[in-house]
């Protein structure tokens, strides 16, 4: 944790994200003790879900006790916000992983075959000895780029993301957000399949640790799960998913405002 005492921070509260600045009055270990000379009343409660902006980094946290002008938070996790988030749709999986261990786990691609096809179709077509037709040359990179298309369908479909339910998520190379039907605690130690919806789509697996519930009845749980020992492969899959997303939503934006 990189706070230190003095520092400014932009509280949030949850669900209700209202928001206010502040000063950080003490730190011991994950407790960390915010002023509450906030412009207007703001009001508090044991339990309450609060997240904290500083710089380049959110801290997720829980209320544990409240002051007359002081705010006593515990903080169970972090993710940096120099990723994008993207509000999304795709088909998502999330189970827990019992024994609270995570290490033997590696988060990975899991649709290997088609991964590289953008490539192959823009710059395989070059024939690569001139004894070989260019027509057959095409012929064979058009059969090689289909099937493999059809073998990431079925790794897709034994990982369970073809048949799978389409949820809305917010998304960032370090954590996402979404509803689940499972109950889900802080702590919770969580294996995420994802689907990226892109041509092709990328099939991802990767793990973490559940920062941030919300029961809103039974089978109805809004969970944040921040991302543990992402493989860069994996991260910058992301990345470039989100980036492309945002230019996207803000061509679009920009179409509909035109």
């Amino acid at each position: 944790m990189s706070l230190e005492i003095g520092d400014t921070v932009f509280c949030k509260l949850l669900p209700k994200y209202e928001q206010y600045k502040t000063n950080i009055v003490s730190i011991n270990g994950d407790t960390i003790v915010l002023r509450k000379d906030m412009e207007k009343e703001h009001h508090f409660f044991k339990g309450q879900n609060v997240v904290l902006f500083a710089g380049e980094v959110e801290y997720f946290a829980d209320v544990v006790d409240e002051k007359d002008d002081t705010l006593i938070l515990k903080c169970f996790g972090e993710e940096r916000r120099e990723y994008f988030r993207i509000d999304d749709v795709m088909p998502v999986i999330v189970n827990k992983i019992e024994g609270g261990d995570i290490s033997p786990y590696r988060s990975r691609v899991i649709t290997e075959y088609g991964h590289d096809m953008p490539n192959l179709v823009a710059y395989g077509v070059d024939v690569p000895d001139e004894n070989i037709s260019p027509r057959l040359w095409k012929m064979l990179v058009d059969i090689n780029t289909k099937l493999s298309l059809l073998l990431d369908k079925v790794t897709l479909g034994n990982e369970g993301l073809i048949d799978t339910e389409y949820k809305k998520v917010s998304l960032s190379a370090s954590g996402i957000r979404l509803k689940v039907i499972d109950k889900l605690s802080k702590s919770d130690f969580v294996e995420v399949k994802l689907l990226l919806p892109a041509s092709p789509p990328v099939g991802l697996a990767v793990y973490g640790i559940v920062v941030w519930v919300k029961k809103y009845a039974e089978n109805d749980y809004e969970v944040s799960i921040q991302f543990a020992d992402i493989e860069e492969s994996v991260r910058e899959e992301i990345i470039q998913y989100t980036l492309k997303r945002q230019r996207e939503i803000f061509r679009k934006e920009r179409g509909l405002k035109h």
